[in-house]
């Protein structure tokens, strides 16, 4: 059991209560995957503009569903009350699991162009674009703050 000090902050229930959300996000990741499979596979007209801008919407939900959770997890990181070091081990798994969200999300994109939807892939593939350089912005300046709060938790 962690006995925590009157002078340290407990964020147990903001952790407990982002899990949830983050449970929430993966649900309704993979539903809005599967939509988008189920779609492409059962619709008989794919190349109407109407059935295009369902399967653009259902992309850019997915892809700001996956952000969201990569924010959540990076945010979480900032109420470990410790860290180990960074090694390159640590380094190479995370690494290899931001760019399995991105590969995840980059399927979709080559699904559209399986069914020669090349405006809606390449319209999904900006779209990803933009959220893949906001994670990556994120994550950067995530690990900028981790850094710079070190001193500071420790003083």
């Amino acid at each position: 059991m962690i006995v925590i000090s009157k002078n340290e902050k407990d964020y147990s229930d903001y952790l407990q209560a982002t899990q949830s959300t983050l449970n929430v996000l993966v649900l309704l990741s993979g539903f809005t995957f599967t939509g988008i499979t189920i779609l492409l596979s059962q619709f008989p007209v794919l190349d109407s503009l109407r059935g295009q801008f369902i399967l653009f919407f259902l992309a850019s939900l997915l892809f700001l569903f996956m952000f969201l959770m990569s924010w959540a997890i990076g945010r979480n990181l900032r109420y470990c009350r410790s860290m180990p070091p960074v090694t390159r081990d640590i380094a190479s798994f995370n690494r290899l699991t931001l760019l399995s969200y991105f590969l995840l999300q980059f399927a979709v994109v080559l699904m559209f162009l399986l069914w020669n939807l090349t405006i809606l892939s390449l319209a999904s593939g900006v779209v990803l674009a933009m959220f893949v350089i906001l994670t990556i912005r994120g994550y950067i300046g995530q690990a900028g703050r981790l850094h710079s709060n070190e001193g500071e938790d420790k003083a």
